[in-house]
């Protein structure tokens, strides 16, 4: 009866074992900070001239569809694209702040990846703004404000304290960075995230 019990614990157990995952520090991800934040937070620094950020952000989108309760933060860089670099750092941030970011966000990428328009200064930013509903005196009175130049300045914080290299670069819950090369598919991708998202 013993050995019986035994056996059927083990057909038990047997497909939670082989269902686990084995993600293992130092392959699929690293340590990057000592402690982890208690909240479902996946940070994605990015760029809008980056065309693997561009290809990433289905992925993004089917993420938060994949975790309800997810908080999803989007930190744009400043040390790709040159000298609008800081510009589209800006223009995320703005759209941030006038509650367009998931509108204009799709546009941007589209614009520069797709349609291969890349702009050149802050008016063809603004021009891109207007064009998607957003007015003239609201872009103006955003642009350059204390408000915006504080996310800039967090962004940057942001940045640094990961040491951020590259982009995508994905860190869940402030303390793991995804090291996408491992990876592999875009279903593992969501299993190490949520795995990493169910630990401390």
């Amino acid at each position: 009866m013993k050995k019986f019990m035994f056996v059927l614990f083990a057909l038990l157990v047997a497909p939670l074992a082989s269902a686990a995952p084995e993600f293992k520090e130092g392959v699929e991800y690293k340590v990057v900070q000592d402690t982890a934040s208690s909240k479902p937070v996946v940070t994605e620094f990015f760029s809008y001239v980056c065309p693997h950020c561009y290809s990433f952000q289905p992925l993004m989108n089917k993420l938060e569809q994949r975790v309800p309760d997810l908080m999803l933060k989007k930190v744009p860089v400043s040390f790709l694209g040159r000298e609008m670099g800081p510009v589209l750092q800006r223009a995320y941030g703005a759209a941030v702040l006038l509650k367009v970011d998931d509108q204009l966000t799709p546009v941007i990428f589209d614009r520069i990846h797709r349609q291969k328009k890349m702009p050149s200064d802050l008016a063809d930013i603004k021009a891109v703004f207007i064009a998607n509903g957003v007015a003239e005196k609201d872009f103006d009175g955003v642009i350059n404000s204390f408000a915006l130049n504080g996310m800039v300045a967090q962004y940057d914080k942001l940045t640094e304290r990961f040491e951020v290299h590259g982009t995508p670069t994905i860190v869940v819950k402030d303390k793991y960075e995804l090291n996408m090369s491992e990876i592999g598919s875009e279903e593992r991708f969501y299993q190490v995230v949520e795995y990493l998202l169910s630990v401390d």
